[in-house]
């Protein structure tokens, strides 16, 4: 039987990690929706501790039933026992096959040792925490009313006109203060019952388009009461202040309740373009605002700015509020899944089939020597003592072996955690060589057991304590074709030269794929992934690390939550990461040696992450890069290159190849041999090209300056140009603005050079 706080780290888990799915699932519903299953999931984990205590029990057999039970011990000693170790038993079990008995398992043990007591030091820890955090907020609170109480209340005429204008667009009927303050360094809203909105000094500067797109945006806030889900998100975040997903999915929930406030902006009326501006000029002052800001609602914050811009500027995204019947489905599908999750409780199944065959049962102890051998009913067994040589990283070495005939099936099932490597060999059979490390290997039990054409792997704890340590190795023998199913507590995954399926999981650790025909499906906490020369369908992802595929054919995918995924060679897999990552593709070649984690191969190079700077710094058959937000870099490239980010800088070059660039709002400079065209687009942004002196080519340029801007924007470029601008505003994109531009042919003309930016220069340089 679990206890409470394990069933309930578990069970808080479980929701946690759902709710990181299911939004992860919901990429292309409103933003609004995916904030109301973000705070779903946190009110879950609010309640789970209430309705364990409180809800019936729902006792379900799942669990195994002890080893110890399942073996019968006949005693047959082969060897003596060494009194100056801790007492261990090495016990293989062996099946009756037309008279003759083969080993088919094996079981490490220990006697159990002495621990000091540490249950009260985990309670301590957390009360600590607990209290840190609720005190943290408290603190920012405070510090909130304290500023409130020393601002400026903005009441004249102008003021008052755009905030009530707001307030009925947002149909808020509670009255809203206004106040501006030199504390705060961007506009936030803060409170439920009164809510209140702060302004910075500058505001007083701004004039009536910025001012109503602000309390457009703030009162937005009020409207989706987001104090309080902030409020309840703080509570959630001090009662599992140890819980890395809970930060996470306060940090989503924040970004998602920006962005749902982003839409309800734009779908009033004001152009995506101009808003984007708006929060440009926002951001520019922003700055961290501790503990009072983890209680308000800031309009921009740069951290959040590069994805922000790219869904807002996405004209192709869905806007639609969370609807009142949306909140009351949230609601049913939570008490769905909290009341059963809360009430389960696994036990010990009361039963278990006999085996066809009768078991036999031998035991070893080590011996005195490091090392030890014996034959058990005509068959060896070998197993190394290393406890006693100094620098070795691992205690126990043995080898174990069981019948799997080409395509069965091996069942790994790791619970104490522990790297995998598999390959193959021409025998009928699963061959696992072990070792066994760390502070607690002796308490592992490792068992290998063969059923119907298929084996099963497990390595457990004879006993369970708090902070159990081991790092274990196993080295698999299979067939040539298998299926394989892995469950690790983490551990790195290596699977090389074989045919077949793989699927399952590691809490933690890298995977390595290479050299391998069928199906892959592998999932790691976090860690880097590497795939390469294999022919296979299915995908990988981690949590956060690098994903690197090479000369992969057939429908793979890469996923990452944190960095870059990269694919090279031939293949139809396409890959993407999510979240927030930086990521850097080095290639290097010297006579054909090549180092780096990008390895420059027969096609381009395909880079992709959710947000975050990418530096590819060569790409000799061109490159595909883009992000959500954040700053591209590509180095010399001999092929066609594409750059996007949803907002940052590109920088591409030299390149030999045609060039397509393209930023939600940045500069962009590119170094262009002036083979092949150019197509470049920036939101926001100076755009240079250094071009050959010899240079034949048409151009079309275009930068646009907008009313509000601080002046106007050129053309400048070493050829004569004939240059236009247009003599009235245009409005039809929002703020008004007026067009500089150039169409014309530079030497006999050519592939087409076309560039659009906005607020920025247009700079042609002839290079050296």
């Amino acid at each position: 039987m679990m206890s409470f706080i394990s069933a309930l780290l578990v069970k808080a888990t479980f929701i946690f990690a759902a709710g990181f799915v299911v939004v992860a699932a919901m990429r292309t519903v409103s933003s609004s929706i995916r904030h109301l299953v973000l705070l779903a999931t946190l009110v879950c984990g609010l309640t789970l501790p209430a309705m364990m205590l409180i809800s019936p029990r729902w006792d379900v057999r799942v669990m195994p039933r002890s080893s110890a039970s399942l073996i019968p011990s006949t005693g047959s000693q082969v060897a003596a026992a060494d009194p100056s170790e801790p007492s261990a038993t090495l016990a293989a079990v062996a099946t009756v096959d037309a008279g003759r008995i083969s080993p088919r398992a094996a079981v490490i043990g220990s006697r159990a040792r002495a621990f000091p007591n540490l249950e009260s030091t985990p309670a301590l820890a957390w009360a600590v925490g607990f209290i840190a955090v609720l005190a943290w907020l408290a603190i920012g609170r405070l510090r909130l009313r304290k500023i409130v109480r020393e601002a400026w209340p903005l009441r004249d005429a102008d003021w008052r006109c755009v905030l009530e204008q707001a307030r009925a667009e947002a149909d808020v009927t509670r009255e809203v203060g206004l106040f501006t303050s030199s504390v705060v360094s961007t506009p936030l809203t803060w409170g439920t019952i009164r809510p209140v909105i702060l302004l910075p000094d500058d505001a007083l500067d701004w004039d009536n388009d910025h001012r109503r797109v602000v309390l457009r945006h703030e009162m937005a806030h009020i409207s989706r009461a987001d104090s309080l889900s902030q409020l309840i998100a703080g509570f959630v975040c001090a009662l599992y202040w140890f819980h890395p997903l809970v930060w996470m999915l306060e940090r989503r929930l924040r970004a998602e309740c920006e962005r749902a406030c982003d839409d309800r902006v734009v779908t009033l009326g004001t152009p995506a373009a101009d808003y984007a501006s708006h929060l440009l000029e926002v951001a520019r002052s922003a700055r961290s605002f501790g503990a009072p800001g983890f209680l308000s609602v800031a309009m921009a914050r740069p951290s959040q700015l590069e994805g922000r811009l790219l869904a807002v500027l996405n004209e192709s995204r869905e806007r639609v509020a969370a609807s009142r019947s949306a909140r009351l489905i949230a609601i049913a599908v939570s008490a769905l899944v909290m009341v059963p999750l809360a009430a389960f409780r696994p036990v010990e199944r009361t039963s278990l089939s006999a085996p066809a065959t009768a078991p036999a049962t031998q035991s070893v102890q080590p011996q005195e020597s490091p090392r030890t051998a014996t034959t058990i009913n005509g068959n060896n067994y070998s197993t190394e003592n290393l406890a006693r040589k100094p620098g070795r990283r691992f205690d126990t070495t043995f080898t174990i072996s069981a019948p799997l005939p080409s395509g069965g099936t091996l069942y790994i099932d790791l619970k104490t955690g522990g790297s995998i490597t598999i390959d193959s060999w021409d025998k009928p059979e699963v061959l696992v060589n072990a070792r066994l490390g760390g502070r607690d290997w002796g308490d592992t039990r490792v068992t290998l057991q063969p059923s119907d054409g298929n084996a099963t792997l497990t390595a457990d704890f004879i006993r369970d304590s708090r902070n159990q340590s081991t790092s274990h190795d196993f080295d698999i023998k299979l067939p040539r074709e298998v299926k394989v199913r892995i469950r690790s507590a983490g551990g790195a995954i290596g699977i090389t030269n074989i045919s077949g399926e793989f699927t399952g999981e590691t809490g933690g650790g890298e995977i390595n794929i290479k050299k391998v025909n069928g199906r892959v499906d592998l999932h790691s906490g976090g860690g880097e992934v590497h795939v390469q020369d294999s022919n296979i369908d299915g995908s990988v992802s981690t949590g956060g690390g690098v994903v690197h595929i090479v000369r992969v054919n057939g429908h793979f995918n890469g996923w990452s939550g944190s960095g870059p995924v990269i694919h090279e060679g031939s293949g139809t897999g396409k890959g993407f990461g999510y979240g927030t990552g930086e990521g850097t593709a080095t290639m290097a070649t010297v006579n054909g040696d090549s180092t780096g984690i990008a390895i420059a191969t027969g096609g381009p190079i395909a880079m992709a992450s959710a947000g975050g700077s990418l530096k590819l710094p060569f790409a000799p058959n061109g490159a595909h890069v883009t992000t959500g937000g954040g700053k591209i870099s590509i180095g010399p490239s001999g092929g066609a290159v594409y750059a996007e980010t949803g907002g940052g800088d590109i920088e591409i070059g030299p390149a030999r190849g045609s060039v397509e660039a393209h930023t939600g709002a940045g500069s962009v400079a590119i170094d262009f041999l002036g083979k092949g065209s150019v197509d470049v687009t920036s939101g926001n942004g100076r755009v240079l090209l250094n071009i050959p002196e010899d240079l034949n080519a048409n151009l079309e340029l275009e930068t646009a300056y907008t009313d509000n801007f601080r002046g106007k924007t050129r053309i400048i470029s070493d050829w004569p140009l004939n240059v236009t601008e247009t003599n009235n505003w245009d409005a039809s994109h929002g703020t008004p603005r007026r067009y500089v531009r150039v169409r014309q042919q530079v030497g006999r003309g050519g592939p087409l050079i076309k560039v659009n930016t906005v607020n920025g220069d247009i700079v042609l340089r002839k290079a050296p």
